[in-house]
């Protein structure tokens, strides 16, 4: 039976929140289930296994760390943000097949390492997207869900649009090239900072916060545009199928995620 501090309304979140994130992690975990004649490429399947916990890591430092005194005090109040959190990813991951790359299909029935690192770039991009909405003091959970709704669509945006405009999939899914997926990872983590710095804070109101979304999220699109001369440039081609890791991976991945990190840094988590 739970007792305060919650309210009435808060019962109601944590309930549902428990709720869906039982229902859409098991779902995303049977995706990951490998038939016997494919456990030898159960690599990528393992990776995807492992990084929800990895994110809920993630998300728990930042509660602990940044988020409002009466949370990060209070093991209650964590409890049901981390519940929020978990709900959360799951239920946004179930929208990832439709921006060209599934954890059933490509990462666990065909082992590609691609997806498998895309997907993980995602998942982080995600959490991120969550945390920045609980970041600063505020009034109740509604807070986070407007201010983690409004990253975590633009950074659905986002995608569509370098998706729209470079078929990152194409070199994921067809190509299976990792430099590919490397990139994709980059640019998903690098948005999920620079978005969750734009709705991070103390809550004022929503016009105040959709205010500070514009002023302090639109490295997003200077990313975005990086991201898609990257792609174009450096996807794999018929004269060059084999794209180097390094070169065309790690490297332009850096490039974003230093960016992206120096944006946050400069002016400060929640300033």
């Amino acid at each position: 039976m739970l007792t305060p501090p919650y309210s009435e309304d808060e019962v109601v979140v944590l309930a549902a929140s428990l709720a869906l994130s039982v229902a859409t992690w098991i779902h995303w975990y049977l995706q990951l289930r490998v038939g016997p004649r494919l456990r030898r490429e159960r690599a990528p399947s393992r990776a995807l296994a492992i990084m929800p916990l990895v994110a809920l890591g993630v998300l728990w430092l930042i509660l602990k760390r940044w988020s409002s005194f009466d949370v990060r005090d209070s093991a209650a109040y964590l409890f049901q943000y981390m519940a929020l959190g978990a709900a959360w990813l799951g239920f946004a991951l179930l929208f990832l097949p439709r921006f060209g790359i599934s954890a059933r299909d490509d990462a666990a029935e065909r082992g590609n390492p691609a997806a498998a690192v895309a997907l993980s770039g995602a998942l982080l991009g995600l959490c991120l997207c969550y945390a920045g909405g609980n970041v600063g003091d505020g009034p109740g959970w509604w807070v986070v869900v407007f201010s983690s709704g409004l990253s975590t669509l633009c950074l659905f945006a986002s995608w569509a649009v370098l998706e729209w405009a470079a078929h990152p999939s194409d070199a994921i899914t067809i190509d299976r090239d990792v430099a590919a997926g490397t990139r994709h990872a980059a640019f998903s983590i690098a948005q999920g900072l620079v978005l969750a710095r734009g709705v991070a804070g103390d809550w004022e109101s929503a016009p105040a916060t959709l205010r500070d979304l514009a002023s302090n999220g639109w490295p997003a699109l200077v990313l975005l545009a990086v991201a898609i001369l990257f792609e174009r440039a450096l996807s794999p081609t018929g004269d060059a199928p084999r794209r180097s890791l390094v070169a065309c991976g790690l490297l332009p991945g850096a490039v974003l995620l230093a960016a992206a990190s120096t944006w946050v840094v400069a002016f400060g988590v929640g300033a």
